[in-house]
Parts: structure tokens; C-alpha cells; sequence
């Protein structure tokens, strides 16, 4: 048996046991192994932070560009930055993985992050009805830059797939837009906000669109 595969059954183990210990219901418990062994799969075991700490800091901005090559590349917001600008952006993104299931948003929780969807798919809940399905290439969260207050969530997002997520802070990108005047300016106009999670949504609205939508798809 290699080390690797030797850590990953020691994990497994360990895992199971604090479940049995602390009596996590079944259910959780099975959503936690599944989200345990999903996220092995995908890092084999690696820190990602515990390697890129070993690196001097111009080494560790080249790998997290590299690393959120997607997401400056797919959305027009990032196309005027510069390289200092996006290093500085790479230098504050971190990437999650979730289950089906997970809850990444509750109900009245402050919106602190823009949110970008790398794969997957999230439902997006209020009032216990769906009123949005976003995927690859949407972004959630709140519009930080034109409204300095923090918000919080009308709604829950809860993952329908396994998902990747990059997401950078609140504070940490104000604080990247209040150095770079010139992208911030050509962020605020680009930005593409999918879903703003502050805001409610009229579910008679969204009911009237939906059956409008049919009718005209019959009509075809």
C-alpha cells in the first residue's frame, strides 16, 4: 500500500469515528463521507495552501493566476486588469469544492463573497421555492463595489451537483478595486452578476415569466 493511499484510509477512519463518536445523524454522516471522498478524488490528498506557503511570494502570485486562469479568462470584468492587478486578485481567491446538497448561502446570512461557478450546478431558494438554477460561468453574491453596506441573503443556494467555486472576499477585493482606480472603473461597468443574493424576487413575477415562456414554446 502506497503512503498516499495509506493517508487515505487512515482519513476515512478517522472520519468515521468522530461520526460514531459524536452520533452524527446518518444522513449527515453520509453526506460527509461522500464530500470527504469527492474532494480526495479531485486533490489527491494535497493542501494546496501548505504547497504555495513553500514558495517566495512572486512564485506563489505566478501559480494563483495560474491557478484562476478560468475565471479572469471567461469573464470580460477581468479583461482590463493588469498583470500587477490580476496578481493581486489571484493572491486573494480561494477555491471549494461541494456535495449535492450543500448549503453554500443561508437565509439572512451576510453576503461577504462574489461567488464564481468553475463546474456544477446550485439552485437558488427563497421562500421555499426555486426561483434561479445557476451553473458554469455564473456569479452570485452582492454588488460590493457600488454599495458599501454588507447585505444579507434573501435566499438560500444549496449545490445540486458537485460544484467548484472561486471566490474572493469582500474586504479583499474593495481592497484591490480601491488601489486599481482604472480596473475598478472597468469592473464595475463588465461585471456580469447572475444572481444578486440581496435581492428578493417577486415569485408571482417569475411565475407569470414562467408561463409565459411555455405558452410561447407551445406556440413554436
Amino acid at each position: 500500500m502506497t503512503s498516499a493511499t495509506a493517508k487515505y484510509h487512515d482519513m476515512l477512519n478517522n472520519v468515521r469515528e468522530f461520526m460514531k463518536l459524536h452520533e452524527v445523524p446518518k444522513a449527515l454522516s453520509e453526506r460527509v463521507m461522500d464530500y470527504v471522498v469527492s474532494t480526495w478524488a479531485m486533490t489527491k490528498g494535497l493542501d494546496t495552501d501548505k504547497v504555495l506557503n513553500y514558495c517566495p511570494k512572486d512564485m506563489k502570485a505566478d501559480i494563483c493566476v495560474h491557478l484562476n486562469r478560468k475565471v479572469f479568462n471567461e469573464h470580460p470584468a477581468f479583461r482590463l486588469a493588469s498583470d500587477g492587478c490580476l496578481r493581486a486578485l489571484a493572491m486573494h481567491f480561494t477555491m471549494s469544492h461541494s456535495a449535492p446538497g450543500d448549503l453554500l448561502y443561508h437565509t439572512g446570512e451576510s453576503i461577504d463573497s462574489l461567488c464564481f461557478i468553475v463546474t456544477g450546478s446550485l439552485e437558488v431558494i427563497q421562500d421555499d421555492e426555486v426561483v434561479a438554477i445557476l451553473g458554469k460561468g455564473d456569479v452570485f453574491g452582492d454588488s460590493f463595489w457600488t454599495n458599501p453596506s454588507i447585505g444579507q441573503s434573501a435566499a438560500n443556494v444549496r449545490a445540486l451537483t458537485y460544484c467548484d467555486l472561486h471566490t474572493i472576499k469582500r474586504d479583499r477585493l474593495l481592497e484591490v478595486l480601491d488601489f486599481y482606480q482604472a480596473f475598478a472603473n472597468s469592473f464595475a461597468r463588465n461585471l456580469i452578476l447572475t444572481y444578486n443574493l440581496s435581492h428578493r424576487v417577486s415569485l408571482l413575477d417569475r411565475k407569470r415569466k414562467m408561463l409565459i415562456a411555455f405558452v410561447r414554446a407551445r406556440l413554436l
